[in-house]
């Protein structure tokens, strides 16, 4: 909870740490014992081709920075593929045993039964789900991460459960596979289900037609085959049936179909891939980059969706986007080496064990076609290859062998110096990161408080700065969403001036690192507008705009911008695109009427509101355009109408009071008051004190400003 994003970072920084540490233990040893240093295989070299390329691609990509650090929601870009590739390369040196690998395996897999069991207190209630709903997410704080490790699991169980040749063993990890589907399935991840089922069903098959070992062992495979296929069938003969809408897992199933994938985010987000593969198709964009393609090219239909999309929730579309079509084909060289390696060099694993393996294979292409990876995913997929690696190469000779022998004098001049660079890694890649992480949550946590604990908020914002490494985004803008609170009366002027000028130069720092980027653009907009400075306020909201030209939510902005500065003609304009981008958008019909009445136009504001039924002119955003325009009798008869149909209304009866107060009637702001407390009783102490300010002019100015506010905010 420490963590800015608890669920990833945390995770993220704790991997690098250990696989720095290990790394640099493994090269001293690798020195002294060549038995110690990898062997050569097709995974390793396919592995290496996709390193080079993707960092190749990252380099000269859109934003190499990012690229290369990713921020705190993801943990990802190269620096995490690099420990990625170091954590296969001594997992599949180091753990030379199958004694060791069984280790492993059965670690992961008690691990995946505790996680089992967190989960069955998260559905009995004991334990809140983190990301709310019914779909369990144990430790993850996402169903999604948490289905891809248990889908790990099942297999890691049923690897061991056959290797086994203690009955009460087999019995035991085919339970846990069990108990570990259970949760899969309470996870409600269709990818990963039907992943698992389609990997079992690839293994089954493979085991029935093909395994020439015990006739026991193809029967049990035909009748999985055999089971897999009458559970789907048997499902879609009764998807209709109450019994399976009224379940929140089946009935995320029942609703598969073509046309229930056109309602989801994916189905504008991958054409949005392809068009962005077209514009870069050798090396892509570069990690993390997708965001430039999201808005270059997004799609208005999406108006309901999220906003801002860094991934497009396909991994094979993500690498193509990122690495182009040699960063996809090496993607794809590393699971084709595999299996070759698999069935090919693997010579003394099982039938069997390959078909499991192949299964798990599929399984986790499968799903990633409909997600993206994350650190958890990544580790155990780089632990399955260093395992076939192991398995296919144990009696290979390891690389370097037959070089000069390293003498004792080397062994100890090298020592010192993996010391020294693995005190720079960890303070560089980590600490750096983790203490951005840290001042960043003190500058939330006395953002929080009331009133604000503004030289705190500085000096930790300020701090988070300094580092300027992994998270940096992040930092920027939680300051820009801290300016308001930091420019009010409560915080001095000194200090006031002083925060404004860091936020300003974090803001032109951040459009520097990150140009072309529209959400950077919208920070510094919001940024300069906080601040008064219209000129600037509006470059950046119309530089948004240029990046992103289809993107409603911009130009609703950019519109709202231009009303706010009494540029009516401009607002009119902005608003009436962002209305024909998509006229089924029916706040975009809103707006564009709003934007209508703000430039005289109320006739044909009203007959637009009609042909789309997207409101009346009684609604609030109408009703803050008469305030503007000082049109208090339009707004006060529609706040008439609303204290007559809901008389309890107090937000109601203060808003109509505020606008004949307003309007220059203090006579009928405090009869309204007097009728509101003879509405609701409860009001009347408070009611009271209205009244005496009323009728104190001293207080004018104050009570002027405070139901201005509550009348432009109802």
């Amino acid at each position: 909870n420490n963590m800015f994003f608890p669920f990833i970072a945390g995770k993220g920084f704790l991997f690098r740490t250990i696989v720095e540490i290990i790394f640099a233990s493994w090269l001293l040893l690798a020195f002294r014992d060549t038995a110690s240093r990898p062997r050569k295989s097709y995974i390793l070299w396919a592995f290496t081709a996709f390193m080079v390329v993707v960092g190749v691609a990252d380099m000269f990509g859109v934003n190499a920075w990012k690229s290369f650090w990713s921020n705190f929601e993801r943990m990802e870009g190269y620096i995490s593929l690099v420990h990625l590739f170091l954590y296969f390369v001594v997992a599949s040196s180091i753990l030379s045993t199958e004694k060791l690998w069984k280790r492993f395996f059965e670690a992961s897999i008690w691990s995946s039964v505790i996680m089992s069991i967190y989960g069955i207190f998260q559905l009995a209630g004991f334990i809140t789900i983190n990301q709310g709903g019914v779909r369990v997410d144990g430790t993850f704080g996402n169903a999604t991460y948490l289905a891809i490790f248990m889908v790990f699991n099942i297999f890691f169980a049923l690897v061991i459960a056959f290797r086994d040749r203690e009955v009460w063993k087999k019995v035991t990890y085919g339970l846990v596979a069990v108990l570990d589907f259970i949760i899969l399935y309470h996870t409600a991840t269709r990818g990963s289900i039907l992943g698992l089922l389609g990997g079992l069903l690839l293994s089954a098959i493979l085991i029935a037609l093909f395994d020439k070992g015990e006739k026991t062992r193809r029967v049990v495979a035909g009748s999985v085959v055999l089971a897999v296929v009458v559970i789907v069938l048997g499902f879609i003969g009764i998807r209709n049936t109450q019994f399976v809408q009224g379940s929140p897992v089946l009935s995320r199933f029942a609703s598969i179909s073509w046309a229930d994938t056109q309602t989801q985010a994916r189905a504008y987000i991958w054409p949005m891939a392809i068009e962005g593969f077209k514009e870069k198709p050798i090396l892509g964009w570069g990690q993390e980059n997708f965001n430039y393609i999201f808005n270059k090219e997004y799609d208005p239909r999406m108006y309901a969706q999220e906003q801002w999309f860094d991934h497009a929730h396909n991994t094979v579309l993500d690498w193509l986007v990122a690495g182009g079509a040699l960063g996809l084909s090496v993607y794809l060289l590393v699971f084709v080496a595999t299996l070759y390696v698999l069935w090919k060099k693997a010579t003394d694993v099982s039938f069997t064990e390959k078909a499991l393996l192949t299964g798990l294979g599929s399984a986790y292409f499968f799903h990633n076609l409909f997600v993206f990876d994350n650190i958890v995913s990544y580790i155990l997929f780089a632990i399955v290859l260093a395992y076939i690696h192991f398995r296919s190469t144990r009696l290979e000779k390891p690389i370097a062998v037959g070089a000069e022998e390293v003498t004792d004098s080397e062994t100890r001049m090298a020592g010192p110096v993996i010391l020294i660079a693995l005190v720079f890694c960890l303070y560089f890649f980590n600490w750096r990161g983790y203490e951005t992480n840290v001042y960043l949550i003190d500058a939330l946590r006395a953002s929080s408080v009331s009133p604000i604990a503004a030289q705190s908020v500085y000096d930790s914002y300020k701090q988070a700065l300094s580092y300027d490494t992994l998270g940096r985004s992040e930092v920027v803008e939680r300051i820009v969403e801290s300016t308001t609170a930091m420019n009010t009366s409560d915080v001095s002027i000194d200090l006031r001036q002083k925060f404004a000028v860091m936020a300003k130069d974090a803001v032109d720092e951040q459009l520097l690192k990150f140009p072309g980027d529209a959400r950077y653009e919208i920070f510094a907009a919001s940024f300069y507008s906080n601040y008064g400075q219209a000129a600037d306020a509006e470059k950046h909201f119309v530089a948004a705009a240029e990046l992103s030209p289809r993107k409603q939510s911009i130009l609703f902005q950019l519109g709202g911008f231009y009303l706010a500065t009494k540029q009516y003609d401009k607002g009119l304009e902005v608003f009436k695109r962002a209305y024909e981008l998509e006229p089924s958008d029916l706040d975009a019909a809103k707006y564009y009427a709003a934007a209508l009445v703000y430039s005289g136009k109320e006739s044909e504001a009203k007959a637009l509101l009609d042909s789309t039924k997207s409101g009346s002119l009684t609604d609030d955003i109408f009703i803050r355009a008469y305030v503007d325009l000082g049109q208090w009798s339009k707004a006060i008869a529609v706040l008439k109408t609303r204290v007559t149909e809901n008389p309890t209304d107090i937000a109601s009866w203060k808003n109509l009071m505020s606008a004949y107060y307003q309007s220059g009637s203090k006579a009928m702001a405090i009869d309204t008051i007097q009728k509101a407390i003879v509405a609701n009783p409860s009001f009347k102490a408070e009611g009271e004190q209205y009244i005496l300010t009323l009728q104190n002019s001293k207080y004018y100015e104050d009570f002027r400003t405070c139901f201005s506010r509550s009348i432009y905010y109802v």
